[in-house]
């Protein structure tokens, strides 16, 4: 990434001399110049390091700064991900049988009656007996 990132500064960094050089005839050029850089960008990128290019300078260390961190972030997302002794990831655990009907099913059948009896509304039950009435 580091490689390509770096190659990408080489050409943007030719197209910006070539604007400058050319300016409105940089498309009549703009395909010769490409062609030269892509095909020796060692020897470019040691030219425009000499010359001290900003262009060069600034997308090459953006792009060095920009591996760093996505690195480091990778390396710790490596971490974080490691297994605790259960073999599951973070502090989850498998549940089990007692577990779940503890904490899940403890409505009693009279509760559950109870609340669904609350839920229903009055008047939707005798609206919709109206109804089928009118059938």
């Amino acid at each position: 990434m580091l490689l390509v990132g770096i190659y990408l500064a080489i050409l943007l960094t030719a197209l910006i001399l070539a604007l400058a050089q050319y300016k409105l005839q940089v498309t009549d050029h703009l395909t010769g110049i490409l062609k030269e850089v892509s095909f020796s960008p060692f020897h470019y990128f040691k030219l425009y390091l000499v010359q001290k290019q900003p262009p060069l300078i600034i997308v090459s260390i953006a792009t060095i700064l920009y591996t760093l961190y996505f690195g480091l972030k990778r390396q710790s997302k490596a971490k974080q991900w490691e297994t605790a002794d259960t073999d599951t990831h973070g502090s989850a655990t498998w549940g089990n049988v007692k577990d779940l009907l503890t904490q899940y099913f403890t409505i009693s059948s009279k509760d559950l009656s109870s609340q669904f009896n609350e839920s229903l509304k009055s008047d939707v039950i005798k609206q919709l007996q109206d109804k089928g009435e009118q059938k």
